[in-house]
């Protein structure tokens, strides 16, 4: 989806031409989340979640915060695995729905 939001888009486009060219390396940074604190957990835009019964941060958490996003924003699509729900594969980098409504 073509965002409507032109700092999106641009970044949109970074994220996937940079995924075009290293796929893993793009893979393993959407799925590393380091532990934050709550104070972090409060931000008003930065979006963290509970993994593993503690609250962590990711690129993309950091990146929609940046941007404006505390739900949806850029987020990546591709192949996950079910047992773990992390991405093997990042296919490609979308607008969110979610972060069209904000």
């Amino acid at each position: 989806m073509k965002s409507p939001d032109p700092n999106v888009q641009k970044a949109l486009n970074l994220l996937n031409e940079a995924l075009a060219r290293d796929p893993m390396a793009l893979t393993q940074l959407v799925n590393a989340r380091v532990p934050c604190n709550e104070k972090l957990t409060n931000h008003k835009t930065v979006q963290t979640g509970m993994h593993g019964g503690e609250y962590k941060v990711g690129v993309l958490g950091l990146l929609n915060g940046i941007l404006g996003y505390k739900l949806g924003g850029i987020g990546a699509e591709g192949d996950v695995d079910p047992k773990t729900g992390r991405l093997v594969r990042v296919r490609r980098f979308v607008h969110t729905k979610a972060g069209v409504d904000v």
